[in-house]
């Protein structure tokens, strides 16, 4: 299993000092690898791969910058015990990042700019080493996989530019590991969103030429980690389904041509999964669903599923659910990612009668509730040490094989609410203990505050199945839904209607009229904007992209729970943090952000 991926990481250890993901020192790389790293094929590989291990690890710093500062996720206080942190939880969920030395920008949002870029210099460093290598010493490599070679690690750092783009809009293009070109001023400047969306589109569209195309009808298999063709051409799906929002003018038509390309096998055979969480589970590498996936595995990297403040899902499950869980081994749970709650603390949660929010973003229970029969929307249950029902826990007791029941930090027992607020031992009757934390807001969580999605299955620590998903990072799931939506803005939502069905019908007991959308399935649900929104949301929660889809939809500026209204649409693009501005004084800050004083 995953035999590609340990290989690469064997080799990654070695190049570990040259390839710091915190020291980039060029000369040391150049001088040192050149002359004596490269002798075999092997070492070519090793090298090709070694930046994959970084952009892995950053996925913990990308999917809290789509997800914390949307409408699906919040992060409240529980307690007196943890999240506060200043208030940039909080601050993160209301859209307040307007002091860009604080911990919220420094710490995370401007953070991502330099990791990334530190992975787009392990990837300069590589291609120039492979354009410097006399080819003539390889004789097992051909003249095309050297292509591929470059056309791996040329899809990355476009890859990593589109991130940047997205993220910050007006960022440098860096293309070569020389110090002399580098400080350049024009380097160090940040070039017009017209010149880095032409170079990212141009190079994925180069390297689709270059890159293989999946071979077999199974899924990536051994090849888990690597770009084909359809990846690219995925990056160039999101890149074209969001251009409107972000350059001005639309590109659904290249999008949809780009969708149909991939859909009707030109780069190779992919199906839609026939279970909703196989993409996701322990063997995706051998889901046909699958088109790009980071390999992972417990004992190697997994950096989505580990259990400390370097992952995604390792923070996504209630305090104190190990022992439900049977992966007391891995420790106890810190955890961050609450669903934003769907009903108030006026009176209490149902069966006692509760109102639900009336917000149309949030509220992602009620949007999973709409439809009956969802087999998402079920509580989280490991069924045997590698198989699970349910993709939530859901309200109620956590209670472990023995019969013990989950206790939070102070004592109490702990019962999830799809509510925030004091509840403490009063939750299972829907009871305030703590009249001053009796209305709901990040600042007055308890342990109880909250319902939890898992994405990822976290089987058993003892079946050898624990931690082995890898992170599924483009499935053909989002082609379908992207072609839909390009359908959809044209005009033609019954077909789109049918291209969403053809997913939705897996998640259901029952996929009848009242469930599918008009234009297959005898389908009676009408398709609109805010139903488009909710249903990206249902088959793509907790995948990183929600801060797109909500941009998109020109919804990201709308109040939903303890978030008010923004004022304007500036939050729509990151800001850059002090510590960079001060470092590079050619930068200049995003509009509607302080920069430094004179």
């Amino acid at each position: 299993m995953k035999k590609i991926y340990k290989s690469v990481i064997c080799g990654a250890l070695v190049l570990a000092g040259v390839f710091s993901c915190t020291n980039l020192d060029e000369h040391v790389y150049s001088s040192l690898m050149s002359a004596n790293y490269y002798t075999k094929k092997s070492d070519v590989v090793k090298a090709v791969f070694r930046p994959f291990e970084h952009f892995f690890e950053s996925v913990q710093r990308y999917v809290p910058m789509e997800e914390l500062c949307a409408d699906v996720f919040m992060t409240p206080q529980m307690d007196s015990y943890g999240w506060w942190d200043g208030g940039k939880w909080s601050d993160w969920h209301r859209h307040n990042w307007q002091d860009i030395s604080g911990d919220l920008v420094e710490s995370h949002i401007g953070d991502f700019w330099n990791n990334s870029y530190q992975g787009i210099a392990q990837c300069n460093l590589v291609l120039d080493d492979i354009q410097r290598l006399d080819h003539s010493k390889f004789p097992d490599i051909s003249e095309t996989e050297w292509n591929a070679f470059e056309a791996q690690l040329r899809t990355m750092r476009a890859y990593a530019y589109f991130k940047l783009f997205n993220m910050y809009r007006n960022c440098q293009l860096i293309t070569s590991s020389s110090t002399t070109e580098n400080e350049k001023v024009e380097r160090k400047k940040q070039v017009s969103p017209d010149v880095m969306y032409d170079f990212i589109e141009s190079e994925l569209l180069d390297c689709i030429n270059l890159l293989p195309s999946k071979i077999g009808n199974a899924g990536p298999g051994t090849h888990q980690g690597e770009f084909t063709k359809a990846a690219a051409a995925t990056i160039l799906v999101r890149l074209y389904l969001n251009t409107e929002v972000w350059m001005g003018y639309p590109a659904y038509d290249k999008c949809l041509a780009m969708c149909d390309r991939i859909l009707d096998g030109e780069f190779g055979n992919y199906q839609l999964a026939e279970n909703w969480w196989e993409p996701f589970d322990w063997n995706n590498e051998t889901c046909t669903e699958v088109i790009f996936g980071y390999p992972a595995s417990f004992g190697t990297t997994s950096w989505h599923m580990q259990n400390n403040y370097r992952t995604i899902y390792g923070r996504g499950l209630p305090y104190n659910s190990q022992s439900y869980l049977e992966i007391t081994q891995d420790g106890s749970r810190n955890p961050r990612w609450h669903l934003s709650p769907s009903f108030d603390n006026r009176s209490p949660r149902r069966p006692f009668n509760a109102a639900p929010y009336n917000y149309k973003l949030g509220c992602p229970t009620q949007k999973f509730e709409k439809y009956p029969g969802d087999l998402r929307y079920m509580q989280y249950k490991n069924l045997t040490n590698n198989t699970r029902e349910g993709m939530f826990f859901l309200e109620g007791y956590i209670i472990d094989k023995d019969g013990k029941k989950a206790k939070a930090h102070a004592g109490y027992d702990l019962y999830l609410l799809d509510q925030v607020g004091g509840f403490m031992a009063g939750a299972p009757t829907g009871t305030i203990t703590d009249a001053s934390r009796a209305e709901s807001t990040l600042f007055n969580g308890d342990m109880n505050s909250g319902l939890y999605c898992v994405k990822y299955p976290f089987y058993p620590y003892a079946g050898g199945y624990f931690m082995e998903p890898d992170f599924t990072d483009m499935r053909l799931t989002e082609i379908v839904y992207s072609k839909a939506e390009c359908l959809y803005r044209d005009g033609q939502v019954s077909a789109a209607g049918a291209l969403l069905n053809s997913v939705r019908k897996r998640n259901y007991t029952s996929f009848g009229s009242g469930v599918a959308y008009v234009g297959s399935n005898s389908g009676t649900v009408q398709l609109d904007d805010q139903e488009f929104l909710d249903e990206w949301m249902r088959e793509f929660i907790f995948e990183g992209r929600r801060r797109d889809d909500l941009i998109r939809w020109d919804r990201f500026e709308e109040a939903w729970w303890d978030k008010p209204a923004d004022a304007d649409k500036h939050n729509r693009i990151y800001p850059l943090r002090q510590s960079t501005l001060e470092l590079n004084p050619y930068l200049i800050q995003n509009p509607g952000y302080p920069t430094l004083a004179n």
